[in-house]
Protein backbone atom coordinates (compact mmCIF):
# COMPACT_ATOMS: atom_id res chain seq x y z
CA UNK A 1 0.00 0.00 0.00
CA UNK A 2 2.67 2.19 0.82
CA UNK A 3 4.49 1.94 -2.20
CA UNK A 4 1.42 2.56 -4.65
CA UNK A 5 1.05 6.14 -2.78
CA UNK A 6 4.50 6.30 -3.59
CA UNK A 7 4.24 5.92 -7.13
CA UNK A 8 1.26 8.08 -7.10
CA UNK A 9 2.99 10.61 -5.42
CA UNK A 10 6.17 10.39 -7.73
CA UNK A 11 3.71 10.41 -10.73
CA UNK A 12 2.05 13.75 -9.38
CA UNK A 13 5.63 15.41 -8.74
CA UNK A 14 6.18 14.42 -12.38
CA UNK A 15 3.45 15.60 -13.86
CA UNK A 16 3.57 19.13 -11.77
CA UNK A 17 7.27 19.27 -12.58
CA UNK A 18 6.75 18.90 -16.41
CA UNK A 19 3.70 21.17 -15.96
CA UNK A 20 5.94 24.12 -14.44
CA UNK A 21 8.73 23.44 -17.35
CA UNK A 22 6.01 24.32 -19.90
CA UNK A 23 5.25 27.33 -17.97
CA UNK A 24 8.49 28.86 -17.41
CA UNK A 25 9.15 28.43 -21.10
CA UNK A 26 6.38 29.94 -22.50
CA UNK A 27 7.34 32.76 -19.82
CA UNK A 28 10.25 33.18 -20.87
CA UNK A 29 9.48 31.96 -24.94
CA UNK A 30 9.55 35.75 -26.18
CA UNK A 31 13.48 35.75 -25.04
CA UNK A 32 14.22 32.45 -27.12
CA UNK A 33 12.06 33.95 -29.90
CA UNK A 34 14.15 36.73 -30.45
CA UNK A 35 17.42 34.58 -30.60
CA UNK A 36 15.81 33.04 -32.73
CA UNK A 37 15.13 35.54 -34.73
CA UNK A 38 18.51 36.39 -34.59
CA UNK A 39 19.88 33.25 -35.89
CA UNK A 40 17.65 33.87 -38.85
CA UNK A 41 19.19 37.34 -39.30
CA UNK A 42 22.91 35.43 -39.35
CA UNK A 43 21.93 32.71 -41.60
CA UNK A 44 21.54 35.63 -44.51
CA UNK A 45 24.55 37.40 -42.93
CA UNK A 46 26.86 33.98 -43.37
CA UNK A 47 25.19 32.63 -46.34
CA UNK A 48 26.11 35.87 -48.14
CA UNK A 49 29.12 36.38 -46.86
CA UNK A 50 29.75 32.61 -48.46
CA UNK A 51 28.51 34.21 -51.82
CA UNK A 52 31.34 36.71 -51.69
CA UNK A 53 34.45 34.18 -50.40
CA UNK A 54 33.46 31.83 -52.97
CA UNK A 55 32.86 34.15 -55.78
CA UNK A 56 35.29 37.12 -55.59
CA UNK A 57 37.78 35.13 -52.81
CA UNK A 58 37.72 38.11 -50.36
CA UNK A 59 38.69 36.99 -46.92
CA UNK A 60 35.64 36.48 -44.43
CA UNK A 61 35.88 39.02 -41.97
CA UNK A 62 35.79 41.67 -44.92
CA UNK A 63 33.09 40.49 -46.65
CA UNK A 64 30.97 39.96 -43.77
CA UNK A 65 31.87 43.34 -42.85
CA UNK A 66 30.74 44.37 -46.45
CA UNK A 67 27.13 42.06 -46.25
CA UNK A 68 26.41 43.68 -43.04
CA UNK A 69 27.09 47.35 -44.11
CA UNK A 70 25.28 46.93 -47.29
CA UNK A 71 22.40 44.66 -45.90
CA UNK A 72 21.72 47.57 -43.26
CA UNK A 73 22.57 50.11 -45.42
CA UNK A 74 19.87 48.95 -48.53
CA UNK A 75 17.11 48.64 -45.35
CA UNK A 76 17.88 52.16 -44.42
CA UNK A 77 18.02 53.75 -47.73
CA UNK A 78 14.89 51.97 -48.52
CA UNK A 79 12.88 52.83 -44.88
CA UNK A 80 14.81 56.75 -46.13
CA UNK A 81 12.87 56.69 -49.45
CA UNK A 82 9.88 54.99 -48.75
CA UNK A 83 9.23 55.97 -45.38
CA UNK A 84 7.89 59.53 -45.98
CA UNK A 85 5.57 58.03 -48.80
CA UNK A 86 4.05 55.32 -46.02
CA UNK A 87 3.60 57.69 -43.41
CA UNK A 88 1.64 60.39 -45.65
CA UNK A 89 -0.66 57.22 -46.92
CA UNK A 90 -0.73 55.30 -43.52
CA UNK A 91 -2.20 59.11 -42.40
CA UNK A 92 -4.62 58.99 -44.86
CA UNK A 93 -5.53 55.47 -44.38
CA UNK A 94 -6.80 56.26 -41.20
CA UNK A 95 -9.31 58.67 -42.65
CA UNK A 96 -10.20 56.04 -44.60
CA UNK A 97 -10.34 52.96 -42.83
CA UNK A 98 -13.13 54.37 -40.71
CA UNK A 99 -15.12 55.31 -43.77
CA UNK A 100 -15.44 52.08 -44.84
CA UNK A 101 -16.33 50.89 -41.90
CA UNK A 102 -18.96 53.02 -41.79
CA UNK A 103 -20.20 52.13 -45.07
CA UNK A 104 -19.98 48.22 -44.01
CA UNK A 105 -21.71 49.24 -40.72
CA UNK A 106 -24.66 50.66 -42.85
CA UNK A 107 -24.88 47.77 -44.96
CA UNK A 108 -24.95 45.24 -41.87
CA UNK A 109 -27.37 47.64 -40.18
CA UNK A 110 -30.15 47.56 -44.10
CA UNK A 111 -30.06 43.04 -43.08
CA UNK A 112 -32.66 42.31 -40.42
CA UNK A 113 -29.74 39.43 -38.99
CA UNK A 114 -27.15 42.61 -38.86
CA UNK A 115 -29.36 44.95 -36.81
CA UNK A 116 -29.00 43.75 -33.56
CA UNK A 117 -25.02 43.34 -34.53
CA UNK A 118 -24.79 47.32 -34.98
CA UNK A 119 -26.21 47.68 -31.62
CA UNK A 120 -23.10 46.39 -30.40
CA UNK A 121 -20.51 48.29 -32.25
CA UNK A 122 -20.46 52.30 -31.77
CA UNK A 123 -22.12 54.47 -33.68
CA UNK A 124 -18.98 57.05 -33.97
CA UNK A 125 -15.13 56.44 -34.36
CA UNK A 126 -14.46 58.89 -31.19
CA UNK A 127 -16.19 56.11 -28.95
CA UNK A 128 -13.41 53.82 -29.94
CA UNK A 129 -10.90 56.70 -28.36
CA UNK A 130 -9.17 56.48 -24.72
CA UNK A 131 -10.86 58.62 -22.14
CA UNK A 132 -9.06 61.97 -21.30
CA UNK A 133 -8.03 60.33 -17.37
CA UNK A 134 -6.47 57.21 -19.53
CA UNK A 135 -5.04 59.21 -22.49
CA UNK A 136 -1.52 60.06 -20.32
CA UNK A 137 -1.12 55.95 -19.31
CA UNK A 138 -2.01 55.02 -22.82
CA UNK A 139 1.05 57.55 -24.09
CA UNK A 140 3.68 56.27 -21.75
CA UNK A 141 2.62 52.54 -22.71
CA UNK A 142 3.29 53.45 -26.43
CA UNK A 143 6.32 54.94 -25.50
CA UNK A 144 7.59 52.23 -23.34
CA UNK A 145 6.75 49.43 -25.97
CA UNK A 146 8.37 51.75 -28.73
CA UNK A 147 11.59 51.49 -26.71
CA UNK A 148 10.76 47.24 -25.53
CA UNK A 149 11.02 46.77 -29.82
CA UNK A 150 13.82 49.19 -30.27
CA UNK A 151 15.88 46.86 -27.85
CA UNK A 152 14.39 43.91 -29.48
CA UNK A 153 15.47 44.62 -32.26
CA UNK A 154 19.21 45.59 -31.05
CA UNK A 155 19.09 42.29 -29.24
CA UNK A 156 18.42 40.42 -32.85
CA UNK A 157 21.19 42.49 -34.05
CA UNK A 158 23.56 41.65 -32.01
CA UNK A 159 23.20 38.33 -32.05
CA UNK A 160 23.22 37.86 -35.43
CA UNK A 161 26.60 39.32 -35.31
CA UNK A 162 27.99 37.51 -32.56
CA UNK A 163 26.78 34.21 -34.29
CA UNK A 164 28.19 35.80 -37.93
CA UNK A 165 31.40 36.32 -36.35
CA UNK A 166 32.40 33.12 -35.55
CA UNK A 167 29.89 30.62 -36.05
CA UNK A 168 31.94 27.43 -35.16
CA UNK A 169 32.77 28.58 -31.36
CA UNK A 170 28.75 27.99 -31.22
CA UNK A 171 28.21 25.17 -33.18
CA UNK A 172 30.52 23.72 -31.79
CA UNK A 173 30.05 24.43 -27.87
CA UNK A 174 26.47 23.72 -28.39
CA UNK A 175 27.31 19.82 -30.20
CA UNK A 176 29.93 19.51 -26.77
CA UNK A 177 26.68 19.06 -25.10
CA UNK A 178 26.40 15.20 -26.70
CA UNK A 179 28.26 12.40 -26.44
CA UNK A 180 31.76 12.13 -28.37
CA UNK A 181 30.43 9.42 -30.77
CA UNK A 182 27.84 12.13 -31.89
CA UNK A 183 29.10 14.52 -32.26
CA UNK A 184 30.18 14.49 -35.94
CA UNK A 185 26.51 13.49 -36.27
CA UNK A 186 25.32 16.38 -34.56
CA UNK A 187 27.05 18.92 -36.74
CA UNK A 188 25.60 17.08 -39.61
CA UNK A 189 21.75 17.81 -38.56
CA UNK A 190 23.56 21.59 -37.65
CA UNK A 191 24.63 21.86 -41.38
CA UNK A 192 21.28 20.99 -42.59
CA UNK A 193 19.42 22.83 -40.49
CA UNK A 194 21.38 26.02 -41.55
CA UNK A 195 21.42 25.24 -45.46
CA UNK A 196 17.54 24.52 -45.04
CA UNK A 197 17.08 28.17 -43.47
CA UNK A 198 19.15 29.35 -45.93
CA UNK A 199 17.43 28.67 -48.86
CA UNK A 200 13.95 28.82 -47.32
CA UNK A 201 14.88 32.36 -46.47
CA UNK A 202 16.24 33.03 -50.19
CA UNK A 203 12.75 31.23 -51.11
CA UNK A 204 10.85 33.65 -48.94
CA UNK A 205 12.37 37.06 -49.71
CA UNK A 206 11.78 36.54 -53.37
CA UNK A 207 8.03 35.05 -53.26
CA UNK A 208 7.40 38.30 -50.67
CA UNK A 209 9.22 40.71 -53.47
CA UNK A 210 6.90 38.99 -56.24
CA UNK A 211 3.93 39.27 -53.49
CA UNK A 212 4.21 43.04 -52.95
CA UNK A 213 5.59 44.26 -56.36
CA UNK A 214 2.31 42.34 -57.86
CA UNK A 215 -0.14 43.83 -55.14
CA UNK A 216 1.43 47.36 -55.41
CA UNK A 217 0.96 47.50 -59.57
CA UNK A 218 -2.19 45.94 -59.63
CA UNK A 219 -3.62 48.14 -56.80
CA UNK A 220 -1.81 50.88 -58.64
CA UNK A 221 -3.39 49.41 -62.15
CA UNK A 222 -7.28 49.34 -60.47
CA UNK A 223 -6.73 53.33 -59.24
CA UNK A 224 -7.00 52.24 -55.97
CA UNK A 225 -5.00 55.29 -53.27
CA UNK A 226 -2.67 53.91 -51.30
CA UNK A 227 -1.18 51.36 -53.59
CA UNK A 228 2.72 52.06 -52.15
CA UNK A 229 1.21 51.33 -48.57
CA UNK A 230 -0.88 48.44 -49.24
CA UNK A 231 1.66 46.68 -51.83
CA UNK A 232 4.65 47.17 -48.92
CA UNK A 233 2.15 45.59 -46.13
CA UNK A 234 1.66 42.74 -48.41
CA UNK A 235 5.45 42.20 -48.74
CA UNK A 236 5.71 42.19 -44.81
CA UNK A 237 2.51 40.10 -44.02
CA UNK A 238 4.10 37.19 -46.41
CA UNK A 239 6.72 36.67 -44.45
CA UNK A 240 3.57 34.73 -42.55
CA UNK A 241 2.15 31.86 -44.91
CA UNK A 242 -1.66 31.77 -45.48
CA UNK A 243 -2.17 33.62 -42.57
CA UNK A 244 -0.47 36.67 -43.58
CA UNK A 245 -1.40 36.61 -47.08
CA UNK A 246 -5.69 37.44 -46.12
CA UNK A 247 -4.42 39.92 -43.30
CA UNK A 248 -2.96 42.06 -46.20
CA UNK A 249 -5.84 41.64 -48.20
CA UNK A 250 -8.50 42.91 -45.31
CA UNK A 251 -7.41 47.07 -45.82
CA UNK A 252 -6.60 47.02 -49.23
CA UNK A 253 -10.75 45.77 -50.05
CA UNK A 254 -11.27 48.37 -47.11
CA UNK A 255 -9.54 51.24 -48.69
CA UNK A 256 -11.60 50.06 -52.22
CA UNK A 257 -14.77 50.34 -50.47
CA UNK A 258 -14.38 53.81 -49.91
CA UNK A 259 -14.37 54.66 -53.70
CA UNK A 260 -16.60 51.84 -54.93
CA UNK A 261 -18.38 48.16 -54.03
CA UNK A 262 -17.22 47.03 -57.46
CA UNK A 263 -13.68 48.67 -57.00
CA UNK A 264 -13.26 46.19 -53.71
CA UNK A 265 -14.77 43.55 -55.42
CA UNK A 266 -12.26 44.03 -58.40
CA UNK A 267 -9.24 43.87 -55.40
CA UNK A 268 -10.48 41.01 -53.69
CA UNK A 269 -10.92 38.77 -57.35
CA UNK A 270 -7.32 40.36 -58.10
CA UNK A 271 -6.02 39.21 -55.12
CA UNK A 272 -7.01 35.87 -54.88
CA UNK A 273 -5.64 35.64 -58.68
CA UNK A 274 -1.81 36.71 -57.27
CA UNK A 275 -2.54 34.10 -54.00
CA UNK A 276 -3.84 31.20 -56.58
CA UNK A 277 -0.50 31.92 -58.95
CA UNK A 278 1.68 32.32 -55.86
CA UNK A 279 0.14 28.63 -54.33
CA UNK A 280 0.15 27.16 -57.51
CA UNK A 281 3.80 28.40 -59.73
CA UNK A 282 5.18 30.49 -57.72
CA UNK A 283 5.45 28.44 -54.72
CA UNK A 284 6.14 25.01 -56.04
CA UNK A 285 9.10 26.29 -58.18
CA UNK A 286 10.93 28.23 -55.53
CA UNK A 287 10.49 26.04 -52.64
CA UNK A 288 11.24 22.58 -54.95
CA UNK A 289 14.79 22.24 -53.45
CA UNK A 290 13.28 23.19 -49.44
CA UNK A 291 11.52 21.88 -46.71
CA UNK A 292 7.92 20.93 -48.24
CA UNK A 293 5.95 22.11 -44.77
CA UNK A 294 1.99 20.46 -45.13
CA UNK A 295 -0.07 23.15 -45.06
CA UNK A 296 -2.07 21.46 -42.63
CA UNK A 297 0.15 21.06 -39.96
CA UNK A 298 1.82 25.19 -40.68
CA UNK A 299 -1.51 26.65 -39.87
CA UNK A 300 -2.15 24.44 -36.54
CA UNK A 301 1.38 25.38 -35.83
CA UNK A 302 0.67 28.95 -36.71
CA UNK A 303 -2.20 29.28 -34.44
CA UNK A 304 -0.78 27.59 -31.80
CA UNK A 305 2.44 30.21 -31.55
CA UNK A 306 0.02 33.10 -32.11
CA UNK A 307 -2.58 31.77 -29.50
CA UNK A 308 1.08 31.44 -26.84
CA UNK A 309 3.37 33.37 -28.19
CA UNK A 310 1.48 36.15 -29.68
CA UNK A 311 2.66 38.04 -32.96
CA UNK A 312 6.39 37.14 -32.81
CA UNK A 313 5.37 33.64 -32.22
CA UNK A 314 3.01 34.11 -35.35
CA UNK A 315 5.92 35.39 -37.17
CA UNK A 316 7.92 32.88 -36.67
CA UNK A 317 6.30 29.58 -36.62
CA UNK A 318 6.99 28.68 -40.16
CA UNK A 319 10.96 29.03 -40.17
CA UNK A 320 10.92 27.43 -36.56
CA UNK A 321 8.81 24.74 -38.00
CA UNK A 322 11.31 24.36 -40.88
CA UNK A 323 14.17 23.20 -38.76
CA UNK A 324 11.58 21.13 -36.55
CA UNK A 325 10.80 19.29 -39.84
CA UNK A 326 14.62 18.42 -40.45
CA UNK A 327 14.89 17.60 -36.87
CA UNK A 328 12.35 15.49 -36.76
CA UNK A 329 13.65 13.97 -40.03
CA UNK A 330 17.19 13.28 -38.97
CA UNK A 331 16.96 12.59 -35.38
CA UNK A 332 13.88 10.82 -35.38
CA UNK A 333 13.23 8.94 -38.41
CA UNK A 334 16.96 8.30 -39.46
CA UNK A 335 18.21 7.64 -36.17
CA UNK A 336 15.71 6.08 -34.23
CA UNK A 337 13.33 4.88 -36.48
CA UNK A 338 14.99 3.44 -40.04
CA UNK A 339 18.69 2.82 -38.20
CA UNK A 340 16.27 0.16 -36.00
CA UNK A 341 14.47 -1.12 -38.49
CA UNK A 342 11.08 0.49 -37.69
CA UNK A 343 10.31 2.57 -40.44
CA UNK A 344 11.41 -0.20 -42.70
CA UNK A 345 9.50 -2.82 -41.05
CA UNK A 346 6.92 -0.07 -41.48
CA UNK A 347 7.63 0.17 -45.21
CA UNK A 348 7.47 -3.62 -45.83
CA UNK A 349 3.90 -4.05 -44.25
CA UNK A 350 2.59 -1.21 -45.86
CA UNK A 351 3.47 -2.78 -49.00
CA UNK A 352 2.08 -6.37 -48.82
Amino acid sequence: MGQTYRRVALTTFIVLLIGCGFYLLIEVAEFFLLVFAGILLAVIFCGLTEWIVRKFNFRRGWALLLVVVVVLGAISSIGWFIAPTVIDQLSEMRETIPKALARVREWVAGHSWGRNLVKEIPAQTSDLMPRRGTLLSRISNIFSSTLGVLANIILVIMTALFFSVNPRLYTHGFVKLFAPHYRTRMLDVLAKCYATLKLWLLAMLLSMTIIGVSTAIGYTLLGLPLAITLGVLSFFLAFIPTIGAYGAAVPAALVALTQDPKTALYVILMYIGIQMLETYLITPIIFQRTVKLPPALLLFNQVLFGILLGALGLLLAAPILTVAMVLIRELYIKDVLEQNGVGKGLISEAGT
